[in-house]
């Protein structure tokens, strides 16, 4: 028996655009309230900060008066405090999610997830280690900080390929079976 070619429906497709969509969002959002509740934690009112863009990239300005070590600590909690909760969202929810009924949109929901994580993490030790890199990479379509980004968000591939296999998926609602014709 020949395995079926693995397609979303219509639907299916327009549920993983909508995901992405609203994933990005709250990935900006989760990032950007790390920042300010990290700065909140470490005493800088939120009155001092500036909210604004650069380039197209929202960020949160720090006053003058604030320590270089306590910026390193708001610069590295946007993108690791982001890519933990995407990581545990991933392991918590979309593996199971996956495991318990095995499709393709579940596995692409996964995917996105666990990439937008790695990619978090990525920016968050950019972030926090190579302020000045990362800045530059917000601001550059491609800037040599996007090696380390691209390589973290391959291994995050890696990683979902061995927790959630294709093998298991199921084509349009019945199991694909993978055993020859006898």
């Amino acid at each position: 028996m020949k395995a079926r070619k693995l397609k979303l429906s219509r639907r299916q497709f327009g549920y993983l655009v909508l995901y992405v969509v609203l994933i990005a969002i709250a990935v900006v959002f989760i990032h950007e309230a790390a920042h300010i509740l990290a700065a909140a934690i470490r005493g800088v009112t939120f009155g001092e900060l500036k909210l604004g863009f650069l380039g197209i990239n929202p960020s949160v300005t720090l006053p003058q008066w604030v320590d270089e070590n306590t910026r390193t600590v708001i610069f590295y909690a946007g993108g690791l405090t982001t890519g933990a909760v995407f990581l545990l969202g991933y392991l918590l929810y979309w593996v199971r999610k996956y495991r318990r009924e095995p499709t393709l949109l579940y596995w692409a929901m996964g995917l996105t997830t666990i990439m937008l994580a790695a990619e978090q993490f990525a920016a968050g030790y950019l972030e926090g280690h190579y302020h000045g890199a990362y800045i530059m990479s917000a601001i550059t379509l491609f800037s040599p900080t996007d090696v380390l980004t691209y390589g973290w968000m391959i291994a995050a591939v890696f990683f979902h390929f061995s927790l959630c296999p294709r093998k298991m998926m199921k084509a349009n609602g019945s199991q694909l079976n993978n055993l020859s014709d006898n």
